[in-house]
């Protein structure tokens, strides 16, 4: 749909696991925004919201969890797919249950996160072409 490849924002507390998924997703063909805080992923969500199809969202951000921003994205109307990331295993139900399109436990496979946004477009733009 945009010029630039699908939108897609992270939410990553660590800037160098930010950068290498943002990277990867560049070379994947995707418009890529990154921000380390849920405070900059909400503010983000509100400006961009109809560019933004995908939010890779972290558990832990530095000042709220990742269930948090999906909750206030969702109170805030924006409909974008998300997909959990966390190196605590047990998150993949709070995030699912939050109703993220997929849940990864770090160290994940690039390939596969790059799969799953593919797959959560994919349904995103399957959901667009549907009259509301």
């Amino acid at each position: 749909m945009g010029r630039s490849g699908s939108q897609v924002l992270i939410v990553e507390d660590s800037e160098e696991m930010l950068w290498s998924i943002a990277n990867v997703l560049e070379k994947a063909g995707f418009s890529v925004d990154a921000v380390t805080t849920g405070k900059e992923a909400i503010s983000m969500l509100d400006n961009k919201c109809h560019q933004t199809k995908l939010a890779i969202i972290n558990y832990i951000l530095p000042d709220m969890n990742g269930i948090s921003v999906i909750n206030q994205m969702r109170s805030n109307g924006c409909k974008a797919e998300a997909i959990g990331i966390s190196a605590l295993i047990d998150k993949r139900e709070v995030f699912l249950k939050a109703g993220a399109f997929a849940f990864l436990d770090k160290p994940f496979d690039i390939r596969e996160l790059v799969h799953l946004c593919k797959q959560a477009l994919s349904r995103m733009d399957a959901a667009e072409g549907i009259p509301s």
